[in-house]
């Protein structure tokens, strides 16, 4: 046996390679950098992650697979599978036990002609469901809704599904007369139409999913003090309903996008499934509609403060989350929905030939 002594060390460099590179002798004790999977392990009867995880080595299964590392509550780490590529998949894990999952549906697109947001994916969390050694788990990542051409609603996003359990996809941001707004894992918000009178409300869709999503917020032509506002409501998001319209033109309230919901499963506190934002033609201020946190798509508004300004602003996309929504871009194109988030795209703030952006897609996520 080696022994080393009256060292000093300014780096100590391991073997490295792949999974399909590892030793095929191996013995006790061997210790190795896999680039697969971006851990340090060694072997004892198998390959084990070094990371004071004891439930034998690593599964199989996701796009990416990492150490999440201690913070908080969470003083063991963990071992973290990640599914993104949008379709199927399959988690198979090398012990008996429980993992937590977190499964997010696709968020849907934003309404393309004076449009509603699109609303955020459901969201799931289980903290403790039963797994067996070598069994396979089926998992389907849900494809965020695709950009609906003009003058179309949006389009709802995709379920995501982890061995049976369904997180549904967000419901499709309303359009111009007769596009409403769909019912999803969070509800599309309203958009705006021909109807006169400022009571007039083009509703939101409805996040009939219990204990997973919020309902979209409804639209509005025609504010209190008469002005062709076209001001439409948001999409919702796993942690709160889209905002609407607004029909005061002094208020200063503008339709953001339903708030994700936290969770800390990859190792940070994120938020997922945020909706999308409306848009408005006349704002009453200089700031225009956001995404929700956590993904959802940022929108615009045509002119600007404090009623007939000629100047367009645009809205940032939802943050804190594993990817930003896009913000709005001048002053009709509204953002995309952030990836693998399950964020509604912002509605689309225009009248011409353009299509609608695209919703976040889902995720499922593993950890033990």
């Amino acid at each position: 046996m080696a022994i080393l002594k009256n060292t000093t060390f300014g780096n100590v460099v391991l073997p490295d390679g792949s999974t399909a590179e590892r030793p095929g002798s191996p013995t006790n004790g061997m210790l190795r950098y896999n680039t697969s999977q971006g851990l340090l392990e060694f072997y004892n009867g198998g390959w084990r992650p070094v990371t004071g995880v004891a439930k034998g080595t690593i599964g199989s299964g996701g796009n990416e697979i990492r150490w999440a590392g201690s913070h908080g509550s969470r003083a063991n780490g963990g071992i973290v599978h990640m599914f993104t590529s949008t379709g199927g998949h399959t988690f198979v894990p090398t012990f008996t036990g429980t993992v937590e999952v977190l499964i997010v549906g696709g968020g849907a697109s934003g309404g393309s002609h004076w449009g509603g947001g699109g609303g955020g994916g459901a969201m799931i969390y289980n903290r403790s469901y039963p797994v067996s050694a070598g069994s396979s788990y089926p998992i389907t990542v849900g494809g965020g809704g695709s950009a609906p051409s003009y003058p179309n609603r949006g389009n709802n996003g995709g379920n995501s599904i982890f061995n049976g359990v369904t997180a549904v996809g967000g419901g499709a941001g309303g359009s111009w007369d007769g596009n409403n707004a769909l019912p999803g894992g969070s509800g599309g918000g309203g958009a705006t139409g021909s109807a006169q009178g400022s009571r007039f409300r083009y509703e939101g869709g409805l996040g009939n999913y219990s204990g997973q999503g919020y309902p979209g917020g409804s639209g509005v032509r025609y504010n209190q003090q008469g002005d062709n506002g076209h001001s439409s409501g948001a999409g919702g998001g796993a942690g709160g309903p889209g905002r609407p319209g607004t029909e005061n033109a002094h208020d200063g309230i503008v339709s953001d996008g339903g708030p994700g919901a936290a969770n800390d499963i990859i190792g940070e506190t994120l938020y997922w499934a945020g909706g999308g934002s409306g848009c408005n033609h006349l704002g009453n201020g200089r700031r225009a509609p956001s995404g929700g946190i956590g993904g959802g798509g940022g929108s615009c508004i045509y002119h600007a403060g404090p009623r007939h300004s000629g100047n367009n602003y645009t809205g940032p996309g939802g943050g804190q989350a594993l990817n930003p929504g896009g913000a709005g871009v001048n002053h009709e194109i509204a953002g995309a929905g952030g990836a693998n988030t399950g964020g509604g795209a912002g509605g689309r703030n225009g009248w011409s030939g353009f299509n609608g952006s695209v919703g976040g897609s889902g995720i499922v996520v593993v950890r033990y």
